[in-house]
């Protein structure tokens, strides 16, 4: 009888000490499924903003420092309202480097809508004349290839993300054709020749 007792007594001890180890192991068990059911927040916050290029204008020609000035028409959707900082770009047009920098700032953007932003690159002259005669030849749309890298808040944190995108947009211009065809010859005269530009409604 007390072999019965001393041998019910140790099982009922194994099973107290038995049973908080289960509990741990259940515990554990349930976090870790909780963990995986929470999205990886650098993998979304990439998937978060999506930007993309709209058109590029030629705003204006600068003979005397050999530059002229592009505006890059970006159309940048969030679901909710973010301010990009740090952003790095990189432009190539017709398989060729034009530009790259920094823009110091913040890009204030946001919403399923969208939000224009506008970001202004100086770039040489010499490169203008080769891209508007390929963007001729090509209907009036040039070929891009742009990089982008910026910081986006996430929650508590800031992570960092890149991007890299192409395709073909318009190209557009507020410069007159006698200005573009003095680029091309270098930063020379005025010349008639300009007519042949004035032909070109799709790209002016």
């Amino acid at each position: 009888m007390l072999k019965r007792n001393l041998a019910g007594s140790n099982l009922n001890r194994g099973a107290r000490l038995l049973l908080p180890a289960l509990f741990l192991l259940l515990l554990s068990t349930a976090a870790s499924a909780q963990l995986s059911r929470i999205p990886d927040l650098g993998r979304m916050g990439g998937e978060m903003v999506d930007i993309k290029l709209n058109e590029i204008t030629l705003e204006s020609i600068d003979f005397r420092n050999q530059t002229a000035r592009l505006n890059l028409a970006l159309d940048v959707r969030t679901p909710l309202g973010v301010s990009l900082k740090d952003f790095d770009y990189r432009l190539r047009l017709f398989d060729r480097d034009l530009v790259e920098g920094n823009y110091g700032g913040t890009f204030k953007v946001g919403g399923r809508r969208g939000s224009r932003t506008d970001l202004p690159v100086t770039v040489n002259l010499r490169s203008i004349p080769g891209v508007v005669f390929d963007a001729f030849s090509n209907r009036g749309r040039v070929r891009y290839d742009f990089d982008a890298g910026f910081t986006l808040p996430l929650y508590v944190f800031e992570k960092r993300f890149d991007q890299s995108f192409s395709g073909e947009v318009p190209l557009r211009s507020v410069v007159d054709a006698a200005s573009i065809l003095r680029a091309r010859r270098g930063g020379g005269g005025g010349s008639v020749g300009g007519s042949i530009l004035d032909r070109l409604p799709v790209i002016w």
